[in-house]
């Protein structure tokens, strides 16, 4: 087999394995009427189902690091999309307990092969982490997309439950996985002998793509939560909104996989955080004061469209800052798991705080423009994230036990 094809290959295997790291979480929400309807579930549970894999996101990252330590990281990748495929299908058992059981397995799979990505990026394609990084992060949204889009269909097509349903995005998993155990011993990389033992807290590099990492996953979550809710209150029909976040969705697609490949063309990462986050900024800030204005009926199919690039463009380059931050690809483990341990813990109580603040404000707009401030402090912690990245000098080996 040619090298070309090798890495052919190893590229779809990655490609399918990121595929599957959002349909769990995305296939909830066009359900949820269903779903209280069949299982007596409340609107906070339903809430639940959505924030439990983004919280498992966030506690279980630093698994990944341990478990590759001792067992490879080709190993824990594939147990842990074992762990996705076993946890979808579990939703559809056992009732209210089976599909809360399932979600807390699925989003440990997801947390665990998520963070793997990175490292495996860094050490197998060392001079091509941004396109790379950009490639797998739009088949990650791409998943997300089907997931939203594809379940209520899905269900309709085949007549099954709304929990039964669910069951089904375990077939990609099992795809997924077939693909990766598939591949030639020599294209998953094996670890060196000493890798680092623990997350590193004391480096400023961590810690700024750390941050960078929270703040626009932050901004992420929240927006997702609330974006159709903003319509919807505006005389939007539900069905319209759900295209919005399609909308929204795809959007994230083409930056996430062009921004990467652009600051690995220029060889700096900060002015594509720059543009891709100002985007970002000003969409939310247009959504907060001028909703249908400006542009008519027109206007929220834009404002999405942006959002959607900037937040694509910011998830990617996060991932990228994170990647390169790290010393050695032996130390990449650590850091994307210190990047989500902290940054998912972060961002998973931003649909709650927006809630709240919706609620106390009576409307979207303090939302919004809430958001729209801390998109500044997601450009400021972005550029320097960038910054310390690149220079060498801002890299801290040591790390904690």
């Amino acid at each position: 087999m040619t090298l070309a094809r090798r890495e052919a290959l190893w590229l779809l295997a990655i490609a399918l394995v990121a595929a599957n790291l959002r349909p769990v979480i995305t296939s909830v929400p066009p359900l949820v009427d269903s779903l209280a309807r069949s299982v007596g579930l409340s609107a906070v549970g339903t809430g639940l189902l959505t924030t439990l894999p983004v919280v498992c996101m966030g506690l279980f990252a630093p698994v990944a690091a341990l478990a590759s330590r001792r067992f490879g990281e080709a190993t824990v990748l594939a147990a842990a999309v074992a762990v996705i495929a076993l946890g979808a299908a579990a939703r559809a058992l056992g009732g209210v307990a089976g599909l809360f059981a399932g979600t807390l397995t699925a989003g440990i799979g997801i947390a665990v092969a998520g963070a793997l990505l990175p490292s495996l990026v860094r050490r197998r394609m060392p001079d091509r982490v941004g396109p790379v990084t950009g490639f797998y992060t739009a088949a990650l949204i791409g998943g997300a997309l089907v997931g939203a889009g594809g379940t209520e269909p899905l269900r309709a097509a085949l007549g099954w439950s709304a929990q039964g349903v669910l069951a089904v995005w375990a077939v990609p998993a099992l795809l997924a996985l077939t693909m990766w155990l598939a591949l030639p011993p020599g294209d998953q990389p094996i670890p060196t002998r000493r890798p680092p033992t623990g997350l590193p807290w004391r480096s400023g590099a961590a810690w700024l793509g750390t941050l960078f990492m929270g703040a626009q996953s932050l901004l992420f979550y929240a927006t997702l939560a609330w974006l159709a809710a903003t319509y919807t209150a505006l005389g939007m029909s539900a069905h319209r909104a759900g295209l919005l976040l399609a909308v929204f969705s795809a959007a994230q697609i083409i930056t996430a996989l062009a921004m990467p490949a652009m600051a690995h063309r220029t060889h700096d990462v900060r002015p594509w955080i720059a543009v891709s986050v100002s985007l970002t900024v000003v969409a939310l800030a247009l959504v907060a004061v001028v909703p249908v204005g400006l542009l008519g009926k027109a206007a929220p199919w834009a404002w999405a469209t942006v959002l959607g690039l900037g937040m694509g463009g910011n998830f990617s380059l996060a991932l990228t800052v994170v990647t390169e931050s790290a010393p050695t690809p032996e130390a990449a483990p650590a850091y994307a798991g210190m990047a989500f341990f902290v940054g998912y813990l972060v961002a998973a109580p931003g649909p709650v705080a927006a809630g709240a603040l919706r609620e106390a404000t009576g409307g979207f707009t303090a939302v919004f423009l809430t958001l729209a401030a801390l998109g500044v402090v997601t450009l400021a912690l972005g550029l320097a994230a960038g910054r310390s990245a690149q220079d060498p000098h801002d890299h801290e080996l040591a790390v904690v036990t």
